[in-house]
């Protein structure tokens, strides 16, 4: 329902409409730096011959002293990366 107020509120007063449909923007993040997901991966390893179960994001943070935001990012990028080797 449409109220008389609603009908004239100038366009510079509404709020701009976002696209229905967002771009992905993951490719748009430049990745981490090859030798610190190389560093990541030793760890990762160090970490699964030691324990049997992979690392998790807190342990890459720990570990490497990064933010959380970056070890996400490190251990996405070792799970999508083909192993080295």
């Amino acid at each position: 329902m449409t109220t008389e107020r609603s009908r004239h509120v100038p366009n510079e007063d509404q709020p701009a409409l976002a696209p229905a449909h967002e771009p992905d923007r993951q490719h748009d993040v430049p990745a981490p730096d090859p030798a610190l997901v190389d560093y990541a991966r030793r760890v990762a390893d160090e970490h699964l011959a030691k324990h049997g179960r992979p690392v998790t994001a807190d342990l890459i943070r720990t570990r490497l002293g990064v933010s959380d935001q970056l070890a996400t990012d490190l251990l996405r990028t070792l799970r999508t990366a083909p192993e080295a080797g």
